[in-house]
């Protein structure tokens, strides 16, 4: 495993999600046999398959009592869902963080031949189909405008920006800042990018060799 690999921030992150903490104390007992076919089916849905009769099936034919299964198939979905969002994810980083959840060596295979595996890119297409989609912005105009106010000296000959944003979705989006507001706007924009060029620096975001 890498060195680089901190270990006090998991691919989960600071908190462990309740659902893995809860599938981990109920996967105890559970052969290899009947985790492989819980995980093809937790698999197939994160695929956007219907997998509602195997679920079934497996529920029926299984000593495992429902609630219990029903803690491992939430568990094993959010391992599989948080894992595919990353795509920096390294295989020794993903092993050692299910390993400190206590999750059963065999099991930890398992997970990491479907996170890093031929499936990876059906999985990476499927998560990417079920996330928000929003219009995004194809042009943007501005320019500086002063107010001229016969009935306010307070907003006479101020300065203002205006802003037209043309979406993808076709739609037109006009508005009119003051100055100071617009420089709001620039120092928020730039603590944000500046947000996010930390987080890309934190260890287990970054492409390691």
């Amino acid at each position: 495993m890498s060195s680089s690999h901190a270990k006090d921030s998991s691919f989960l992150g600071g908190r462990i999600p309740p659902e893995i903490e809860s599938m981990s104390k109920n996967l105890k007992d559970v052969d290899q046999e009947m985790f492989r076919k819980i995980l093809k089916a937790v698999v197939s849905a994160l695929e956007g398959k219907d997998c509602r009769e195997v679920m079934k099936s497996i529920a029926e034919s299984s000593t495992i009592p429902q609630e219990r299964l029903s803690y491992i198939v939430a568990g094993m979905y959010r391992i599989l869902s948080e894992a595919i969002r990353i795509p920096t994810l390294k295989q020794e980083a993903f092993k050692e963080d299910l390993k400190e959840l206590r999750v059963p060596e065999d099991f930890i295979t398992d997970f990491s031949s479907v996170v890093f595996g031929s499936r990876r890119a059906a999985l990476e297409a499927a998560a990417s189909q079920k996330d928000p989609n929003l219009p995004t912005v194809e042009d943007f105009k501005w320019r500086v405008d002063v107010a001229i106010s016969t009935s306010s000296l307070a907003r006479s000959l101020q300065p203002s920006v205006l802003m037209q944003m043309k979406l993808s979705d076709g739609s037109f989006h006009r508005f009119e800042v003051p100055v100071s507001k617009f420089q709001e706007l620039r120092y928020n924009v730039a603590l944000i990018l500046k947000e996010m060029n930390d987080l890309e620096k934190r260890s287990i975001l970054q492409i390691q060799d």
